[in-house]
Parts: structure tokens; sequence; C-alpha cells
């Protein structure tokens, strides 16, 4: 029998977990089967396009069922805005029935010439690819702290008379996630390949955010930000970063980043600190170390002691007494060292102990909502006392309420950084003339 049995069919609507998933709002293969078929018949081939979460168990095992399925509405939503957006309205949008973290997407056959559709079925998977990986990285980082790419595949199947209708749909299902996994691999060295680019072509900007005093909204100095190119993957700095290091290109990337910097503020001609993000590893640079870095400076004409040296804690320092020594380098000629998002790692007090940074920066977890919230006012008081005992100097990232300031001077911070006072933009804020 050719069409798949409409008793057997029936029979499988009947169980609603086969004919339509409640959760997501979307039906399953079975309860579009005729639909599909009819497709596949009347065009004499079938071409889908099949979307893989493949992060999503792990999210489950991790979070639970609930912050699963809303993770999975939220996308969901995405391929069906995309489908009304970019594709048709006739394209059959389903759930896998055994493959629950994957959605299919049937495309429906062309109004006119029949054979478009074979010469776009790539272009239309990219389509698809580009707004549902950044919602995906965008969703799921707070939970992995990873770049979550999904697997984006596409395949085409002929129709055959000798063969059952459901083992050929089944057939291209199964050939576009082998494609898409193929894909996914295929964009993961498709990004390397472009971030080596990047850093070769030193294609990063730099832009400022004002740090300012808290008693007096005076400008201590800038944090200098990397961007990647505008329109790409890379002009999301946490992306940018993440990217390189799932690529082993952090040193690279962060020496570049540092150089460009520096290069940039020599045509800015202030004598505010600049405070340069700087990963553990790149404190060790032979090449921008001691007599090389003063005669950078002295180059760029910029004091030594107007640069800050903003240590991240994304790598760990292994050995505390190596890294003592690469930094005397750069105290020597007067740079100054701050620890960035202190309060967020295990080792941070252990850092603070063994290297009395000249800045703390607070992270902004324990800024946001401080004016609410007890136990973040004891702990940044905490922090503020600390930093009196080892003459250090407390700036809190991330301001973005009035309310937030004003508790952050009664617990006296010295300093604070955030929206507040001015988005990162590529010229200097002079003054701070009012809260944006």
């Amino acid at each position: 029998m050719k069409k798949i049995d409409k008793t057997n069919a029936e029979q499988l609507q009947a169980d609603s977990g086969f004919y339509y998933n409640a959760d997501l709002g979307l039906p399953t293969i079975i309860s579009k089967f005729p639909e599909v078929e009819d497709i596949l018949e009347k065009l004499h081939y079938m071409a889908c396009v099949t979307v893989q979460i493949n992060h999503l168990s792990k999210i489950e095992y991790l979070y639970g069922s609930t912050i699963y399925t809303e993770l999975l509405k939220t996308i969901s939503g995405v391929l069906m805005r995309i489908r009304d957006e970019e594709l048709r309205k006739e394209d059959i949008i389903v759930i896998d029935l055994f493959d629950v973290d994957s959605f299919i997407i049937f495309l429906s056959a062309p109004r006119k010439d029949h054979t478009q559709l074979l010469q776009h079925l790539e272009t239309i998977a990219e389509r698809v690819r580009l707004p549902i990986e950044k919602k995906v990285f965008e969703t799921f980082y707070p939970y992995l702290k990873q770049n979550a790419r999904p697997s984006i595949g596409y395949a085409l199947v002929l129709n055959n008379p000798m063969v059952n209708n459901l083992r050929l749909i089944t057939q291209l299902i199964n050939n576009a996630k082998k494609m898409g996994e193929f894909m996914a691999i295929k964009q993961d060295y498709h990004s390397k390949f472009n971030l080596q680019k990047i850093i070769i072509e030193q294609q990063i900007n730099t832009v400022f955010q004002p740090i300012v005093a808290v008693a007096d909204l005076s400008i201590l100095g800038y944090e200098a930000l990397s961007r990647g190119p505008a329109e790409t993957e890379f002009c999301s700095p946490l992306l940018l970063f993440i990217i390189a290091a799932e690529c082993g290109l952090s040193f690279e990337l962060d020496r570049l980043c540092r150089k460009k910097a520096l290069e940039r503020v020599r045509h800015m001609k202030t004598n505010k600190k600049i405070f340069v993000n700087t990963l553990t590893m790149t404190i060790h640079d032979p090449e921008f170390r001691g007599a090389y870095l003063s005669d950078l400076l002295e180059d760029l004409k910029l004091k030594p002691e107007n640069v800050v040296f903003e240590v991240s804690e994304r790598l760990a320092i292994d050995n505390y007494d190596i890294f003592r020594v690469a930094m005397k380098d750069y105290k020597d000629i007067g740079i100054v060292q701050a620890h960035d998002d202190i309060g967020k790692g295990y080792s941070d007090l252990e850092r603070v102990m063994e290297l009395h940074p000249g800045f703390m920066k607070v992270d902004i977890s324990f800024v946001r909502g401080v004016d609410k919230s007890f136990i973040k006012q004891e702990i940044v008081k905490s922090m503020v006392n600390l930093a009196r005992g080892i003459e250090s100097e407390i700036i809190a990232e991330g301001v973005e309420t009035i309310a937030e300031f004003e508790k952050l001077r009664e617990l006296g911070v010295t300093y604070a950084q955030g929206f507040l006072f001015g988005k990162p933009g590529e010229k200097l804020i002079e003054k701070i003339e009012g809260f944006s």
C-alpha cells in the first residue's frame, strides 16, 4: 500500500500526545502527515529544514523540566515568527515525535517554478539559522555559560512509487539531521576562520565607558571595551570572547584588544585613567613587558600611571609567585593593577589577598538592585571595608538606576560605572551633566 494506512493514523491521533504538543502549541508529524504526504505526491519530491537544539537535554537535567519546557516554548515561538517573516505560511512546522528537542519545517510547493525550491534550499536553511542561532545563544547562555549552537540541516527526497511514503519522509528527516550535524561543524570552523581573519586584519574597534567618582560625579577614567565588526556574530563582545576561548585564540585576541585600546587613546588627548582588560595569561606576554611597554607608552604619549590593567577572572591564576614576578615589570613603570568582577568567582578573596590590587571592581550581580537587598548591601559594605584596609579603591559595575547609585554612595563606594552615567561610545565624555 503506497499511503500510510488511515486506520492506523487515526489510532495514533487518538492519543493526544501523538497528535499535538499542548506545551509548545505545535502539532506532531503524525497529525500533519496527510498534508506532508500531499506535498510529496504533488511535487514528486519533498524538502525540509530541521532544527535540533542539542543542549536542551543538558538544561533539563541541570534545572528541571519546567525550565526546559519554557525554553523549548521560546524556541518554538521564534520558529513560528521565522516561518511568518522569512518563509511561507504554507510551510508546515512540526515537533519531532521521538526526538523532542528537534523541529521540522516541511517546505510547501512554490507558486511558480517548482524547481525554484531546489535552487534556494541552502539559502532557506540559512534564513532559519541566523535568527534562531542568535536567540539560542541569548536564551541559553545564562544557564550553560557557553555558545550553544543549534544544528540546522536540510535535505531533499524524491518520490518513489516503490517505497512507502512514511519511509521516504523518515529518510528525508534523518538526512536533514545528518546535514545539520555537518553544517554545525562547518559553522564552528567558519567562525574560527573569521576570527583569525579579524585578528590578522586587526578589525577590532574600541569604545569607552566612563568611571565616575560617586562623591561628585567627576570622571576618574574610562574602561576600554572591545567590539568586533558590526553585522557579524562578533559584534557581541560576550560571543567574541567565548568563541575565541572555544577556538584557542583567547591570547591572540586579548593581545590585539589591548594594543588597539592603547593606540586608540593616543588620539583622545586625555589625562584620565584608561582601564584596559587583560587575561591573566597575557600578563606574561614577553613582547609586552618592561622596556617594550615603557617605550610603547612613551610613543603613544601615555603616562604609565594613567594605565590600569584589569585582570579578568575568566582564567584562574595557578601560581601567584610567577604572576607577581610578571606584574613587577608593569608596576616598575607605574602601571596600576585592577581586579575585575570581584565576588563573581571562587578565587576572588585569594586574588585580593595575594596581589593587593589598586582597584577592585564589584561584580554587577551585587550592584543590580542593591537598594532593595539587605544581603547585597552587607556584601558591598564588607568589600568597601576590605578595600580601605588594603588601600584599594572600589568601583561598582553596572549601575543603572539612581536608587542603586544613592545606596552605593551611602555604603561608601568610591567609584561607579554603568549606563546611568553613559553607554560605551567612541568619544570620551568629559563630564557628567546629569544622569542619562
